[in-house]
């Protein structure tokens, strides 16, 4: 199975609408992904869920508004583990959800090129 990391026919449009300001908007959800990515393994293992939870969600609405397809429906996985109370599954370092952001975040780069 293929892996669709980003979803080329909406970041097209995306581009096409947001004209000059698509650079800022592409830079803008790295930067701030960057942040919650950093911030949500603490939240996690001091088992502050409601934190957890609502950085993870932002994390994958984010994603949603690029076009990373794939990396929000991994967020929405993670999401609906800690909802259902199996926080134990989910992997505090996020390791396949950063994965997948230096995937996406270097296409996005280069696209804007």
């Amino acid at each position: 199975m293929t892996t669709t990391h980003i979803n080329n026919d909406f970041l097209n449009d995306l581009a096409e609408v947001l004209e000059d300001d698509f650079p800022m908007i592409i830079e803008s959800f790295i930067e701030h992904s960057t942040k919650i990515l950093s911030s949500i393994p603490e939240s996690l293992i001091h088992e502050d869920i409601k934190t957890f939870t609502l950085k993870i969600h932002s994390l994958k609405g984010s994603c949603r508004n690029v076009g990373a397809e794939h990396l929000a429906e991994l967020c929405k996985e993670i999401e609906a583990l800690v909802k259902n109370g199996q926080k134990d599954e989910v992997d505090p370092s996020l390791t396949e959800v950063r994965e997948e952001f230096e995937v996406v975040s270097e296409m996005l780069l280069a696209y804007q090129q």
